[in-house]
């Protein structure tokens, strides 16, 4: 893949302009990372105890930390604190201030020698959640299951039983279908004026409208028979019932397409750290099993002109790190918790 570079803000500056506004019924998020070979992983994903143990991480730390959590906090809000202090989770920081993602992706002077990467999403407006919506509540529901691994066979199951499902509705409504292919093939039927009009009024004008009416109903049987079988699940049953803990009124029922995506989901503004950064959070689903992430659509990301990635070069990194400084934007600004003031204040202070 070609790429576009930036070695100044000015860079940054005309790449934004040159790809323009964002299609409307969608919003712009960057990310940026200090080595381009990194991969749009978020952490837990990042080594396989870790999303083997996902569970345990969470439920350990709300154990032996409880004072840090409010009854109140939703699971998605104990995952950004969980994230705001160092634990592996399955959230994806994204920000929606470009400064703020390349100043993400210059900063650490142990990736210096290596270019690195600014990532440009631009998210369909229906992706973006809040915490309180019911598609945040399942995927952060995910977290604390250790059960959600077998997704692919729980859809073979359903799908088998949806289908014996619609053989048993088309073999129970046969003798109608013969009957009503009889109504328009025999004139002694079609002459009756009441059978005429009665098959009109349906919206019947031959009896293959009546057998497609009748696949429209068959596929919906098996719809419903595909969710019905899904949710008996063990392992669906008990997620349902961690979601319902936290949200009483919840439907009991759950798609998997709705354990199968990712979200972009808008924290709240509670913490002085997402504040300062415009964050939010690509919230990660499973991919057919719990070890495996869903994918973030293709569509979402936006590359520049003639579809290029953009690098931010390793030998500027340190110039742009200046030049942030004079917009505002240092670690000062954008960590302003006191453990992390402590380096900024202290090095004022060293002897020139």
């Amino acid at each position: 893949m070609e790429t576009t570079e930036i070695n100044s803000i000015s860079d940054l500056s005309k790449i934004l302009q040159t790809l323009g506004e964002p299609e409307k019924g969608h919003t712009r998020f960057f990310r940026g990372h200090g080595d381009e070979g990194w991969q749009m992983l978020p952490s837990i994903y990042r080594a396989k105890h870790l999303i083997e143990n996902e569970d345990k991480i969470i439920k350990d730390a709300l154990t032996y930390c409880p004072d840090d959590f409010l009854p109140s906090d939703t699971l998605f809000e104990k995952l950004v604190k969980l994230q705001h202090y160092g634990y592996s989770t399955r959230l994806l920081d994204l920000t929606a201030n470009a400064l703020v993602a390349l100043y993400f992706a210059a900063w650490n002077k142990k990736h210096h020698d290596k270019n690195g990467e600014l990532i440009i999403f631009d998210i369909p407006n229906k992706d973006i959640k809040y915490d309180n919506d019911n598609a945040a509540i399942i995927l952060s529901a995910i977290s604390a299951r250790s059960n959600c691994s077998e997704i692919s066979l729980y859809k073979e199951r359903a799908k088998n039983f949806s289908s014996l499902k619609i053989i048993e509705y088309i073999k129970d409504n046969r003798s109608d279908h013969e009957f009503i292919k009889k109504c328009f093939e025999d004139e002694i039927y079609m002459n009756n004026n009441m059978i005429k009009n009665n098959l009109k009024v349906a919206g019947l004008n031959n009896y293959q409208d009546f057998y497609h009416l009748v696949e429209i109903t068959a596929k919906a049987v098996g719809d419903n028979a595909y969710l019905e079988m899904f949710n008996k699940q063990k392992d669906i049953n008990l997620l349902l019932d961690d979601i319902h803990a936290e949200r009483p009124g919840f439907r009991n029922l759950i798609s998997p397409s709705d354990l199968e995506c990712v979200l972009c989901v808008r924290a709240k503004l509670n913490n002085a750290r997402i504040s300062r950064q415009q964050g939010c959070f690509l919230l990660f689903g499973i991919g057919g099993s719990k070890t495996v992430p869903a994918a973030i659509p293709d569509e979402w990301q936006r590359l520049a002109s003639n579809r290029q990635k953009i690098l931010v070069k390793a030998e500027s990194k340190s110039a742009i790190m200046q030049e942030l400084q004079s917009f505002g934007i240092s670690k000062r600004t954008l960590f302003p918790e006191l453990e992390a003031q402590a380096t900024e204040i202290m090095k004022q202070y060293e002897p020139q």
